[in-house]
This record gives C-alpha cells, sequence and structure tokens, in this order.
C-alpha cells in the first residue's frame, strides 16, 4: 500500500549482515594531484590586484600611489584574515601573499631612492608579519613573509655599510642562528623554506667568522665571532629533535660532524689567538674531549653526541699538530701525540670490535712520540732504537693474546712497521753489533708470535730477521768462513720448519736446511787441503746419516750418506795423479762390466730353471 512503511526483515541465521555502502564524501576544495578551478580564480585575481597596486606607482615614493597600495595591502589582510577564520584555506593564502607582495613593492617604492627599501622598513614589515602570524596561525605566508623581510632588512643594512670583518660575520651569523631557531619553530611547510634560506647565511658566517677568528691576533676581537660559531653549530645540531625535518638533513652522521668541525674550529681559533700556550690547550683540550666521548657517547649511529663530539676534537688537535709542525715544536708535538694514545686506548676498553685500529693508534702513537723526541735531539738514536723496538715487542704480545680475533693482524703489522723504524734508528748508529742483537730480539719475537697463532709469513719474518741478525753479528766480528753464514740460515730453515720436523714429510722439513749446512761445505772439504773441515764434515755427515737411519727419517740419511760419498771422491779425484785417476778409472769400468754379464747371467739362468720347472 502506498505510505505503508517499508518492513525490513533480518537476514537469516548464519548468513553474513548485509553490507552498506559508505556515505558519499563532500566534495574537497583541492584534489590532490589537479588544480582546483578556485585556485585558478584566487591566483589570477591576487595577480591582478597587486598589477593594479603597482600601476598606481608612477612615480617612486609618490604619495597617492603609496595610499592606493596601502588601502589595497590592508584590504587583502583583512581579508585573509576573515577567510581563515571561515577555514578558506586557498582563498586565505591568496589574499596574505597578494598583501605580501603589494606591502613589498610600497616597501620598495617609499625606500630612499635607488638602493631600495631601508633596513627600518623592512624590519617594521616584518614584526607586522610576525603580529599576523600569530593571530592567523593557519595561514603559512606571514611566517614565511616575516623571515623574508628580516633577511631583506639584514641585507639592506649590510649593503654599503663599510663594516669590517667581524662586526659583518657577526650579523650574517646572528641572521643564520636566528633563521634556524625559526626552523625550530614553525611548521613543517614553513620550516623547509626557512631551512634552506638559513643555509646559505649559516655557511657565508661560518665562513667569514672563521676568516676573522683565524687571522686576529686578539682574544677580545676573535670572542663574539667564535660564540656566534658555536651558536650556529649548536643550532643546526637542535635541526635533529624534529623529526619531520631529518629527510632534509641527509645521512644521519652529517649534521652532527658538521656542527662538530664548526664548533672544534671556532674554540681553537679562539685558543690560537693567545699564543703558544692556547696551541697546546687547543690540542689537549681535544684529546679530553675524545676521551669523554668514547667513554660516555652511545656508540649507535643515532646519537648525535659522538660523531659531533669526536668531529669537535679531531678539528681541535688536528689543527693544533699542524700549527706545531709548522713551528718545528718537535718536544711539545711528542708529547701531545704521546697523550693521544689516551683516547684510543679507551676506545679500546670500552668497544671491542673497534680495537682493530684503536690499538695500532695507540701502538702508532707512542712510536711517532719516541721519533718526534729523537727529531728534537731529547732522545738519542740508540735509545730511540731500542724504546721503538721494546714497543714493537709490546705489540707483537698484544697481537699474540688476541690471536684469533681482528685486532690480531692490525697490531702484527704495525710492530713490524714500528720494528721497522726502530732498525733504522739502530742503521743510523753504525754499530752492527746492537744492530744484529736488535735484529735477533725481533726476529725471536715474531717467530715466537707466529709458532703461537699459526701464521706462517709471521715465523718467515722473523726467520729472516734471524738470519741477517746472525750474518751482521759474524761481518762485524769478522769471521770469514762460510759456515758463519750458511749454518745459521740452516738452524733458521729448520726453525720455520717447527713441529714438522717431528711429524711431518722429512724432505720439505728437513731437507732444505740440511742442503744449505752441507753443500758449500762439502765442497770445500772436497776441494780444498783443510784438514779440520774435513773432520768436521766427515763427522757431521756420518751423526747426520746414523741419525737418519736410527729414527728412521729419509733426508738425513740421504743428505749424510751423499755428502760422506761426495767428500770421499772429492778428496780422491782431487789429490791422485792423472796415472791413478786412469787406472781407478778403468777399474771401476771393468767392475761395471763385470757386474752386467754377472747379472745378465743369472737372469738367463733363472730364465732356464723356469722353463725346466715347466715341464711335465
Amino acid at each position: 500500500m502506498p505510505g505503508s512503511p517499508e518492513v525490513v526483515y533480518p537476514p537469516p541465521l548464519g548468513s553474513p549482515p548485509p553490507t552498506t555502502a559508505p556515505p558519499a564524501t563532500a566534495p574537497t576544495d583541492t584534489g590532490t594531484g589537479d588544480v582546483a578551478p578556485q585556485q585558478v580564480l584566487l591566483g589570477a585575481g591576487a595577480v591582478a590586484v597587486v598589477a593594479a597596486g603597482a600601476a598606481t606607482l608612477t612615480d617612486a615614493g609618490s604619495v597617492p600611489g603609496l595610499l592606493v597600495v596601502a588601502l589595497l595591502t590592508v584590504a587583502a589582510t583583512l581579508g585573509s584574515l576573515r577567510a581563515g577564520h571561515r577555514g578558506l584555506r586557498s582563498s586565505e593564502e591568496a589574499l596574505a601573499s597578494a598583501a605580501v607582495v603589494l606591502a613589498a613593492v610600497a616597501a620598495w617604492s617609499a625606500g630612499d631612492g635607488p638602493g631600495g627599501p631601508s633596513a627600518v622598513l623592512l624590519s617594521l614589515l616584518a614584526a607586522v608579519f610576525v603580529v599576523l602570524g600569530l593571530i592567523t596561525r593557519t595561514t603559512l605566508t606571514w611566517p614565511i613573509a616575516a623571515w623574508g623581510a628580516g633577511q631583506g632588512a639584514v641585507l639592506s643594512a649590510l649593503t654599503g655599510s663599510g663594516l669590517s670583518l667581524a662586526p659583518h660575520a657577526s650579523a650574517v651569523l646572528a641572521t643564520a642562528v636566528a633563521g634556524l631557531v625559526v626552523t625550530l619553530a614553525v611548521r613543517r611547510a614553513v620550516a623547509a623554506v626557512t631551512l634552506v634560506t638559513a643555509a646559505a647565511w649559516w655557511v657565508t658566517g661560518v665562513v667569514e667568522a672563521a676568516a676573522h677568528v683565524w687571522t686576529t691576533e686578539s682574544v677580545a676581537a676573535a670572542l663574539v665571532p667564535s660564540a656566534l660559531m658555536l651558536l650556529a653549530a649548536g643550532a643546526l645540531l637542535a635541526l635533529r629533535r624534529r623529526a619531520d625535518l631529518l629527510p632534509l638533513l641527509g645521512p644521519p652522521a652529517a649534521v652532527p660532524v658538521l656542527a662538530g668541525l664548526v664548533a672544534g674550529a671556532a674554540v681553537a681559533g679562539l685558543l690560537q689567538a693567545s699564543g703558544p700556550v692556547g696551541v697546546m690547550t687547543s690540542g689537549y683540550l681535544g684529546l679530553a674531549l675524545a676521551t669523554v666521548v668514547g667513554a660516555v657517547a652511545s656508540p649507535g649511529p643515532a646519537g648525535p653526541l659522538r660523531p659531533s663530539g669526536l668531529a669537535a676534537a679531531a678539528v681541535l688537535t688536528g689543527l693544533a699538530v699542524v700549527q706545531l709542525l709548522g713551528s718545528g715544536r718537535w718536544s711539545a708535538l711528542a708529547a701531545l701525540v704521546a697523550v693521544a694514545a689516551v683516547p684510543a686506548l679507551v676506545v679500546a676498553a670500552r668497544r671491542p670490535s673497534d680495537r682493530r685500529w684503536a690499538l695500532p693508534a695507540v701502538v702508532g702513537c707512542l712510536a711517532a712520540a719516541v721519533l718526534l723526541t729523537e727529531a728534537d735531539g731529547g732522545l738519542g738514536s740508540a735509545p730511540a732504537g731500542q724504546l721503538l723496538v721494546l714497543l714493537c715487542l709490546l705489540a707483537l704480545g698484544a697481537g699474540t693474546a688476541l690471536r684469533g680475533q681482528p685486532a690480531e693482524l692490525p697490531l702484527t703489522w704495525t710492530a713490524a712497521a714500528v720494528a721497522a723504524a726502530g732498525l733504522a734508528q739502530l742503521v743510523g748508529t753504525g754499530h752492527l753489533t746492537g744492530l744484529a742483537l736488535a735484529l735477533g730480539v725481533v726476529g725471536a719475537g715474531f717467530i715466537a708470535s707466529g709458532a703461537v697463532t699459526d701464521r706462517a709469513r709471521v715465523r718467515a719474518g722473523g726467520c729472516a730477521a734471524l738470519v741477517v741478525a746472525a750474518w751482521l753479528a759474524a761481518g762485524s766480528a769478522g769471521i770469514g768462513v762460510p759456515e758463519a753464514y750458511t749454518l745459521p740460515a740452516a738452524t733458521v730453515l729448520w726453525l720455520y720448519s717447527g713441529r714438522r720436523l717431528a711429524s711431518g714429510a722429512s724432505w720439505p722439513a728437513w731437507g732444505p736446511g740440511l742442503v744449505v749446512a752441507f753443500v758449500p761445505s762439502v765442497w770445500l772439504a772436497a776441494t780444498e787441503p783443510d784438514l779440520l773441515r774435513l773432520v768436521l764434515v766427515v763427522l757431521a755427515a756420518t751423526s747426520c746419516a746414523t741419525a737418519g737411519s736410527r729414527w728412521q727419517v729419509q733426508a738425513p740419511l740421504v743428505v749424510g750418506a751423499a755428502s760422506l760419498t761426495a767428500v770421499a771422491l772429492g778428496r780422491l779425484v782431487v789429490h791422485l795423479p792423472l796415472t791413478g785417476l786412469l787406472a781407478v778409472g778403468a777399474a771401476g769400468a771393468v767392475m761395471l762390466a763385470a757386474g752386467a754379464v754377472y747379472e745378465q747371467r743369472r737372469t738367463r739362468a733363472r730364465a732356464a730353471f723356469a722353463r725346466v720347472a715347466d715341464l711335465r
């Protein structure tokens, strides 16, 4: 029946409830990707109003034109405020933009001649825009316009002012700090604009302030620019507190490192203005900061304290090192470098994963301190070399104790470099005995380390050092017999073989050393009439062959027997006359022929017996 209410029955049991279509949403003012019609109209209207206002200013500073533009500016401002109150965001921004442009045109026209608007007028405009931004916090145009007017006021004040570098840099840095503070306070859309524009002020101000700080010799003159550099670094570092700005700041460590570099340069420049004492203070302050950061700062990549603190410490100490190098103050530099081992040691103790570079840095700092002290004349070449050899042994011991860990090989290579530096110092003394002793100690240390860590290259380096040490000792003692050089080499080859002498194949383990030990001596014993050498070689060869037979080791048995045979034949060949040699040769040939014939007959006889045995 018409007019009767519609009856809605519930769904059957077990069936899903009926779905209802979502309510239609009201059309928004702006699309997500297209320009809305009202935006086109608002933009065209704003341009027309601005053009009409600008056209009235036919003459710069004309009072009627300024009045017209002022009235249009006030009207656009009031319209923007009302549109914002009613929630018309596009109209609010369009009218505010028109008001800002009209105000800028009026300020330019009312300026003092061709120089543009005065700093006072632009400052007043900036204050008005700030007040408007506080009244309507939804409008983006007012804070951007306030920041732009403030920048214009500073530029107008600096243009043609004739300021020296210090106040000019201070004004630029103060503007940069103000921009970063504004960036921290405003919404993201405004913050992106202020951050980009403040970056130019920041870079310019830092460069100018650093140039002034590092060229002045007065602490008072450098105080204000240095303080502003510290403020600029702190304001930049504070930007990381806003999570919505992190994508604009680059990698996580970029801003902290940059802030640390600027802060370090500011403090170092202020301290160097006080003279050599300030330079040393800067260096030690950097080391103290690095120590504190290494002990306290969080090792995670997200924390800004560690990268910024280490960057500042590196600048403080690095600039002090450069200045000390330039002035040739080697003793002061040596003390600074020695103390630099402390923060590296703290890092190695607190973070085991960083020991692969921290422990070599400790050794390198101490070695550099020794070399710098020697360069300044506070330490002789021989004591410096001995200290470096001792430091090498300590580094080797630490690397051996950390065997299997990432720090082992870097420490071993650092120990080798320190040993080379120490041996170079001992070479300069001209004392071969001391050099040989140091080489022997270094070689023994590397052999022991290689044996414990089972690294063949480390053992090989130690063996080479021992051989050279033995040769130097023999040369310095005036020993000319070849055995003084061959026997140490053979001994070192057996040391390199190590455990393989007892359990490995005999030729790779024993063979090289036996050949080096016997071949030169056997040749000399066979060719020279030296009874003592002959007796010693025969005894050594006999002992070697007997020992090889006793313990069933092939290489000593063969080398000993071959050496004994070679000596006997050599002596026979050298000392028999020609007729005797011919007789011996003929006898040998006859014996060989007889042996061959005898073997042939035995072979035929065995074949004949075999055929007979096959008969039935």
